[in-house]
């Protein structure tokens, strides 16, 4: 009789601290996912009618800036705590990005994502803490990144053919098929022919002077 008493007791004490503590710790507010306004989709950062880099970290050029927002009207506790949004690429390709990976908090009520530029925002959730019913968050500016320049192919050659039939330095340095020799003197026929005609003139001149010698003697 004393051992149940004892039992029923102690019961008794345990739920009244249980109930002291439960009291004492405040409720923990729910975590809820909530969607983007549906009036700002789909829009790539160019189309977004704001535009603005300010407060934003240094950022990749290629990259365009999502800044995203939690209206008083969300009724939310907090600020975000992370960010999905949907993407379509380049190729039309579904990409997602996230503020935890790709992005950051920038102040109360406020969160950016990044995304490599031109890509298309075709949705995005949000999770907050307890939030009103049918709550929505807001895309509020983009911040625009320089374009990607796309490859072109293979570069130029900067050696044109040659149009005139003549042939290039390169080919006429090659086409003699032996040495050249210097020229030092005259040619030789021209010096064998001026050798015959003085001897000729020599023979006619000597004939003569003989004639004449026989005459006056």
């Amino acid at each position: 009789m004393q051992l149940r008493r004892s039992l029923t007791t102690g019961l008794a004490a345990a739920a009244g601290i249980a109930a002291a503590v439960a009291l004492a710790t405040p409720a923990q507010a729910a975590e809820v996912l909530i969607l983007i306004n549906r009036d700002q989709i789909p829009t790539t950062a160019e189309e977004f009618p704001t535009h603005s880099c300010d407060d934003l970290p240094e950022l990749g050029d290629d990259h365009d800036v999502w800044v995203f927002a939690l209206p008083d009207s969300a009724g939310a506790e907090g600020n975000f705590v992370d960010i999905t949004a949907t993407y379509a690429d380049a190729t039309g390709s579904e990409r997602t990005r996230t503020m935890g990976v790709h992005g950051g908090v920038l102040g109360e009520d406020t969160a950016y994502v990044t995304a490599p530029t031109g890509w298309t925002l075709l949705d995005a959730d949000a999770l907050v803490n307890d939030p009103d019913e049918g709550a929505t968050f807001d895309l509020v500016r983009t911040c625009l990144g320089a374009p990607t320049e796309e490859p072109t192919g293979e570069e130029p050659s900067s050696e044109e053919p040659s149009s005139s039939g003549e042939e290039s330095p390169t080919e006429a340095s090659t086409s003699p098929s032996g040495p050249v020799l210097p020229v030092t003197g005259p040619p030789t026929a021209l010096v064998l022919t001026s050798a015959a005609a003085l001897a000729a003139a020599g023979a006619v001149l000597l004939l003569i002077q003989r004639r004449r010698a026989a005459q006056d003697s």
